[in-house]
């Protein structure tokens, strides 16, 4: 092979390379957005559950005093 095949190859695989780092960036920013995405839903479903429960205890609390 000659030089410049070589070079090519190696400028090549380089930029191989940085398209890959580059994808594996982008990637873990998307599992992250998906991870505070579920946080947000984690939150939501304690703050009804809670509302919930709340207005079970009431709800037999009132049926109690009757």
């Amino acid at each position: 092979m000659s030089e410049s095949d070589l070079n090519f190859l190696e400028s090549w695989m380089r930029e191989i390379d940085k398209k890959l780092d580059n994808h594996l960036v982008h990637t873990s920013a998307d599992i992250a957005q998906i991870k505070n995405d579920i946080d947000w839903i984690k939150r939501f479903f304690w703050l009804v559950a809670g509302i919930s429960i709340t207005a079970i205890g009431g709800a037999i609390f009132g049926l109690i005093l009757k």
